[in-house]
């Protein structure tokens, strides 16, 4: 289900999963701090939107490069006050440098994991998603 766009990546989510936001980025991106910046505000506003914490799975597959500026601007902006869980899904050997870069030299603050298979990083991130709090039982009188 689209969800929206930037100018270099298309965003869907999960069929009845609203709170798990899957990235396309476009063929061949290149990204760099302003691309990054672009995207993670597009990822922010739409866990805004959704009104409760979300998940990102990442296709890595078209991305072509990433800079040391993007990946700290997604490292920062993956805030837990907004994110669960993020999956990079990598399914070729530029994709997986790029992810292992990002996981090798940035921290983010969220749980993030590195995939070869799209189903296992869907799967991996609603494991990862938040339990609902269970309503405070009235006090006995």
């Amino acid at each position: 289900l689209s969800v929206g766009s930037t100018t270099n990546t298309e965003y869907r989510t999960k069929a009845g999963a609203r709170d798990i936001l899957i990235v396309l980025p476009s063929p061949g991106l290149r990204d760099n701090g302003a691309s990054a910046r672009m995207n993670i505000d597009f990822q922010i506003s739409y866990a805004e939107s959704v009104g409760r914490r979300c998940a990102v799975i990442v296709l890595l597959g078209s991305l072509m490069s990433q800079d040391a500026e993007a990946r700290r601007i997604y490292a920062a902006g993956m805030r837990p006050d907004r994110f669960f869980a993020a999956s990079l899904v990598v399914t070729s050997p530029i994709s997986r440098a790029i992810g292992s870069f990002f996981l090798g030299l940035t921290r983010p603050p969220v749980p993030t994991r590195m995939w070869g298979d799209f189903s296992k990083a869907i799967a991996w991130a609603e494991s990862q998603r938040p339990r609902p709090a269970a309503m405070p039982q009235p006090e006995a009188r």
